[in-house]
């Protein structure tokens, strides 16, 4: 046979050839394998990298870690919240078949219920605010989600408000509202799976020395991941990160919700109301550090470009917590102390904020203008106050929140 003159029958030989012998594979593999079970998308929820930020490490000298919540099918942490949520309503009978979920949402919850109310076949409602990134709505829109804007104008007591709406609505309709501010499935998806894994993903680099810190909204990851590290024999110090406006940092220190200046342009977190998620591992919380904005609009830029790890506001908000909390450490520690490692959580991607954080337009209209990347001059380590230091020299010593 001329295959230089026929291609034809050149491509029929070798592509007869390689499907005999893809055959053998396949018969061979089947002879000695076991039947797995068959992968939907619940299943991969969860189960997320840890990340080593090698530059920002260097730059602080210590030691940076993020497990990269933005790896979960729906780019966020929340999508262990919503699912743990919609489990607990189908146990108990609440939701059934084809049922409709409403939530009041922030964004990324809405869209890990769109997304699994779509997997598992039932309809989506969802609230939320008008700021809410576009992103955010057109993904929850693209898992067929009816979406709800209400006005910021409102307070939390008021019926126009978003979570007040979601409540309205699952009364009208005849939904289940999820509730994830004080739905306690929230919080235990973390204590049960997200803090599991970030203890036995530390084991495995033989680190048991660490500061945990990160921000809340609902209060469910800082809460839940504080309730299993507390029953570790040796407890590490779990740190808040507040964001302006929130008045989180002081109720840790005084037992009294008092608003931080500002309005943080991070969506989804802090608040100034004791929420039961947050409440439930609150004595857990050994202190607290402040962020603002410009720092977060920083250290976006910086982890994208420095570090190719590109996250949402809020993730970076909850890095330059981490990084302060670790500098306190380092100096509580001194010269020739031992390395200080911190862990933080990564709650979402860059992808749902290129309209926003990503975009200078935006920042300048809301007065982040070109904020640039981050320098090691950048943090305010005195911000609001500095550090709440936990211990016998903690703030709110004696205070119910006392690690």
């Amino acid at each position: 046979m001329n295959f230089e003159t026929n291609e034809s029958s050149f491509y029929f030989f070798y592509s007869t050839l390689f499907a005999i012998i893809t055959l053998r594979g396949a018969k061979k593999f089947k002879a000695t394998t076991t039947p797995t079970k068959t992968i939907t998308l619940p299943d991969v929820i969860g189960s997320t990298p840890l990340l080593y930020l090698p530059r920002l490490s260097a730059m602080f000298g210590i030691r940076v870690f993020g497990k990269a919540e933005y790896f979960n099918p729906g780019g966020s942490v929340k999508d262990r919240a919503a699912l743990f949520m919609i489990q607990s309503a189908v146990r108990s009978g609440e939701l059934k078949p084809g049922g409709l979920v409403v939530e009041g949402t922030g964004g990324n919850t809405g869209v890990a219920l769109s997304m699994i109310c779509a997997s598992l076949g039932y309809k989506c409602y969802l609230t939320m605010p008008t700021n809410v990134s576009l992103e955010k709505q057109l993904t929850m829109k693209a898992f067929g989600a009816t979406i709800e804007l209400c006005d910021t104008k409102f307070g939390v007591s008021d019926a126009g408000h978003y979570t007040q709406r979601a409540k309205a609505v699952a009364k009208e309709r005849g939904g289940v509202h999820t509730d994830q501010f004080y739905n306690l499935a929230n919080s235990t998806s973390h204590s049960s799976q997200t803090a599991p894994e970030l203890v036995s993903q530390l084991c495995s680099l033989n680190i048991s020395d660490y500061i945990f810190a990160t921000g809340a909204g609902t209060g469910g990851t800082i809460s839940g991941v504080a309730k299993h590290l507390g029953h570790l024999s040796e407890k590490p110090p779990v740190v808040l990160v507040d964001f302006e406006g929130s008045g989180m940092k002081a109720y840790l220190k005084t037992g009294q919700f008092t608003k931080a200046p500002g309005n943080t342009e991070a969506e989804g977190v802090g608040i100034s109301r004791l929420t039961r998620n947050f409440a439930s591992g609150f004595k857990h919380i050994d202190g607290s550090v402040s962020v603002s904005d410009i720092e977060v609009a920083k250290m976006c830029r910086y982890l994208a470009e420095e570090e190719g790890v590109w996250v949402g506001p809020s993730a970076s908000g909850n890095v330059v917590g981490a990084v302060k909390a670790g500098l306190r450490e380092k100096q509580e520690r001194g010269e020739g102390g031992e390395e200080v490692t911190v862990v933080t959580i990564l709650c979402d991607s860059g992808a749902s904020y290129l309209s926003k954080m990503y975009n200078k337009e935006w920042r300048e209209g809301v007065g982040l203008g070109d904020a640039g990347t981050l320098g090691r001059g950048d943090l305010d380590l005195e911000l609001n106050g500095g550090f709440v230091p936990r211990g016998e020299d903690s703030l709110f010593e004696g205070h119910v929140g006392g690690g």
